[in-house]
């Protein structure tokens, strides 16, 4: 009985030693993700100062804009992204990583905000957005590269 317990315990370890592994594999280049993810979902949450939404399905698209943006962090961080420029995305700089990183909580925030469906406080989420996207547009976007 033991021999069979220890052969089910060594072919289990084996089963899991062989999964398949999944590694993201980027296919637009940073320009598009940021144009067809990042942007019409900031938009939908930048125009709640101006025009609160007005009822669930309204809501809902707030909802599902924060969500794309807080998951923009992790489209913009795969390795292998390349910029409209044919120059890599420069993933393991510390400065883009952590202008990256800031867009998951600015995400989360008005994520949160959102499902409580508080105009106030997703109006207060948009400057921690803004931020966000400033903060590495001045670097990466609005210089020259190189």
């Amino acid at each position: 009985m033991r021999t069979l317990a220890l052969f089910l315990v060594a072919a289990a370890a084996v089963a899991v030693a062989q999964a398949p592994s999944y590694t993201p594999r980027p296919y637009g280049n940073l320009k598009q993700v940021m144009r067809s993810v990042a942007l019409p979902n900031s938009d939908i949450i930048l125009a709640i100062q101006s025009k609160p939404p007005k009822n669930d399905m309204e809501w809902q698209a707030v909802v599902n804009a924060a969500v794309a943006i807080e998951e923009t962090y992790n489209l913009i961080m795969i390795p292998g992204r390349i910029r409209s420029n044919g120059q890599p995305v420069p993933v393991q700089a510390a400065d883009y990583a952590k202008f990256a990183a800031a867009l998951a909580p600015a995400g989360r925030d008005c994520l949160k905000a959102a499902l409580v469906k508080n105009q106030d406080a997703v109006t207060n989420c948009t400057d921690s957005l803004s931020q966000a996207c400033d903060n590495c547009h001045k670097v990466y976007r609005d210089q020259p590269q190189k």
